[in-house]
């Protein structure tokens, strides 16, 4: 790599990251900018979805190489430099990652990466590939991605990491390990249905046996039975228990264990599918301590659900926003995410009661009454689009 095209991605890029540039300018041949930057190259690109924005800075870089950047990312006096030195030594390679230096407001944190080059199916068990990778400081090759059909629109925001993992057998991964790139980490609010989709995507297109190498597949029921309750604990953790609870029940019909019972149970009670778990109490014969278990939790929170909805009947919503820290030690669950979205849509904060209503969903998009709520609020914020795309990738069949 002689020279590379840059490629800044955001609003309010900082002089500091474009002085960094400039001190490289051996390194770099042009400077794409989404948002009018001096001396560099704004371009007009209507669409907001990042992966429309990565692919079409992909079609108008002149260099074999390019650096994806954030206005959150700072550069290191020597990165460029690095990246090119392992460009050299590593001409296969067709994506060159830093590590990075997190900034949390004045705190900061060392995150350094393993090296992946010529292990990249290794990452295919970790079935949270954005552990593993950072998203960006990142060089890769034009021709790869184009090769490979560019980035998807469907993934948006996480089209980075769909890219890498749908293609991690065909791709090099090479770290540059002396390279650190600094990104001021900004708290905002994250659709975890992006990650679940490539999640289903990715055990569709692999073999479980692919992916889950370490379980005994000579031992095949009990091996299923854990791939698809690792699968279901991997969505559960992006809160998208509709579809984590379908991995758990075949995990069942593969291998009965208690195990994913349990996890099935919590998946429903967490959706606030409580008739639903009381039915699989009654029909699985599970042990008497997991029955009077979760037959004492169904109840009580039950009551509790049933005392707030009351309570905000009653124009009591101002105490229990205050009491709400408290129940939440008791119960995360979606009808909870609903009733606090009420509860802001009552004080007019729709941009709050959205959130709610959004996590709501993402938690169990088949209530009608919480989706009626999103629906309604997001009608308000002129975000009907929103919905749709995340009831879409909730409810896909992959």
């Amino acid at each position: 790599m002689k020279q590379c095209s840059v490629c800044i991605i955001g609003e309010d890029v900082p002089q500091s990251l474009l002085d960094s540039l400039y001190q490289n300018k051996e390194y770099v041949r042009e400077i794409f900018t989404t948002t009018p930057v001096k001396n560099a190259t704004a371009l007009s690109i209507p669409s907001a979805n990042l992966a429309d924005q990565y692919n079409q800075m992909i079609d108008k870089a002149s260099s074999d190489y390019v650096l994806f950047l954030s206005p959150h990312n700072q550069l290191e006096e020597e990165t460029l430099e690095e990246f090119a030195q392992i460009a050299q030594e590593y001409p296969d390679a067709d994506i060159i990652y830093p590590n990075e230096i997190l900034k949390i407001g004045v705190e900061e944190e060392a995150k350094n990466y393993s090296d992946w080059y010529q292990k990249e199916l290794f990452l295919l068990p970790s079935l949270a590939i954005e552990d593993y990778l950072p998203q960006w400081g990142v060089l890769i090759k034009k021709e790869s991605v184009q090769k490979l059909g560019g980035f998807e629109p469907q993934y948006n925001e996480h089209s980075w990491y769909a890219f890498i993992y749908k293609n991690l057998p065909n791709l090099r991964l090479k770290l540059s390990d002396l390279s650190f790139v600094e990104y001021f980490v900004h708290q905002s609010f994250i659709d975890t249905s992006y990650r679940s989709l490539l999640v289903r995507e990715i055990v569709s297109i692999y073999p479980l046996q692919k992916i889950f190498t370490s379980l005994n597949w000579e031992k095949e029921a009990i091996a299923l039975a854990t791939a698809n309750t690792l699968i279901g604990d991997r969505l559960a953790a992006y809160y998208d228990y509709f579809n984590a609870a379908k991995y758990y029940r075949n995990a069942l019909l593969a291998f009965h264990n208690q195990e994913s019972l349990k996890k099935l149970l919590e998946a429903y009670y967490q959706m606030g599918l409580f008739e639903e778990m009381e039915n699989l109490l009654q029909t699985q014969e599970p042990l008497q301590d997991i029955y009077e278990q979760y037959s004492d939790k169904i109840q009580k929170t039950r009551d509790l659900i049933q005392e707030m909805e009351k309570a905000v009947q009653e124009g009591k919503a101002a105490q229990l926003l205050l009491a709400s820290e408290d129940i939440a030690q008791f119960y995360q669950g979606a009808p909870l995410y609903n009733i606090l979205g009420v509860i802001y849509h009552i004080k007019k904060d729709l941009q709050t009661a959205y959130k709610f209503f959004y996590k709501a969903v993402t938690m169990n998009p088949l209530d009608n009454d919480i989706i009626h709520n999103l629906v309604n609020t997001a009608k308000e914020l002129h975000k009907e689009e929103e919905v749709i795309g995340l009831i879409t990738r909730l409810t896909k069949e992959v």
